[in-house]
């Protein structure tokens, strides 16, 4: 699974949250997806950051795996 992959699923999920095909619970739940989202960027952003520092190969952003 790659980040881009992560960040898909939990962007799908806040769809059907606003599609009211989630019950109630699941959709306030989607509040905690989104700063997933947020966190999973910054994240990776700081991976590559770090990556390259080291002189490493940098991913195309939402490339990196997921391990």
């Amino acid at each position: 699974m790659k980040t881009k992959d992560l960040r898909k699923m939990l962007a799908s999920a806040l769809d059907k949250a606003l599609k009211g095909e989630l019950s109630s619970e699941d959709g306030r739940n989607i509040i905690g997806l989104a700063n997933q989202i947020t966190a999973n960027m910054a994240t990776e952003v700081k991976v590559q950051i770090l990556r390259e520092r080291m002189g490493h190969q940098v991913d195309k952003f939402g490339d990196l795996d997921i391990t």
